[in-house]
């Protein structure tokens, strides 16, 4: 499979008392930086039902999956853009980081419901023949894990740590394996990307469950962090900032790779808009990996 490159975005959600720093201002800024670095797949963080219609008018050519974490699918969503001129989304869902995670709810003691979304792309064939930029599925999941319960975060990252190796060894959550468009057997699992705003820096319990540095970690296979492993790395080492400057020592934002899956670069992403500030109250993690 040849390069692919994943960028994970927090781009607050519309905060009316934000001032100058309201989505109304910002929402060309981030919608600029997406297109301006061109990933081939792009997750977002906290954008409400109404964010989620700018970016899709802004990006047209993402298509954005995904849904809000309240039962009317209103609420803050993880949705995974994916860029149609190079992927297709086989298959994707939304589960819930809670003790029922079939269905909206609330678990651990977090402060609000939390989601992940997750999707199987696979390469669109070329018009000449089928060589696309890869020749397997990649599962990529794109979760927001709580900001208050430190609970509700280890026990999510348990819950990702077991779920993820089974989106990823079957088609979709009914357990059926392969269909007509996405032939895939089942029989082994694809490559997996984890990202998303975990709230909580490299070392903290989730972000140990979720790589294997925790024995107590529970089931599932470990992940590795992709700023850790990758070749190169370039930009801040902290993902938060208050719209003008960064915070320092606070990198919250991940990108988690399966085994088999290469970094060839991670990035952090300190782009200003044309106001000269910053986007959103974090930075855009940016991986370029070869699964």
């Amino acid at each position: 499979m040849s390069r692919i490159r994943v960028l994970s975005y927090n781009v607050r959600y519309d905060n009316r008392h934000d001032g100058h720093d309201a989505w109304y201002a910002r929402r060309d800024g981030v919608a600029d930086l997406v297109r301006f670095h061109r990933p081939d797949v792009v997750a977002f963080q906290e954008p409400l039902p109404a964010q989620r219609d700018d970016l899709r008018e802004r990006l047209p050519e993402y298509a954005l999956l995904g849904r809000g974490r309240k039962r009317d699918d209103a609420g803050e969503g993880c949705p995974i853009g994916v860029r149609t001129d190079r992927w297709r989304a086989v298959d994707d869902g939304t589960f819930w980081l809670s003790e029922t995670p079939a269905e909206p709810s609330t678990g651990w003691d977090a402060a609000h419901p939390r989601i992940a979304t997750w999707a199987r792309i696979r390469p669109r064939e070329e018009p000449d023949g089928p060589a696309g930029p890869a020749d397997s599925p990649l599962l990529v999941v794109n979760t927001h894990l709580d900001h208050v319960s430190a609970r509700a975060r280890r026990e999510s990252a348990r819950l990702l740590r077991e779920r993820i190796p089974e989106l990823a060894a079957v088609d979709g959550e009914d357990g059926d394996a392969g269909s007509a468009d996405d032939p895939f057997d089942g029989s082994e699992r694809v490559p997996r990307v984890l990202v998303g705003d975990f709230n909580c820096t490299a070392g903290s319990d989730p972000h140990r469950i979720l790589t294997g540095d925790d024995p107590d970690g529970g089931a599932g296979d470990a992940l590795r962090d992709a700023a850790a492993a990758a070749d190169v790395r370039h930009g801040p080492r902290t993902s938060l900032t208050d719209f003008s400057r960064l915070i320092d020592n606070r990198r919250i934002d991940h990108v988690l790779v399966s085994s088999t899956v290469e970094t060839e670069a991670f990035a952090t992403l300190a782009d200003r808009d044309d106001r000269g500030r910053y986007p959103s109250d974090h930075l855009p993690v940016l991986a370029r990996l070869r699964p």
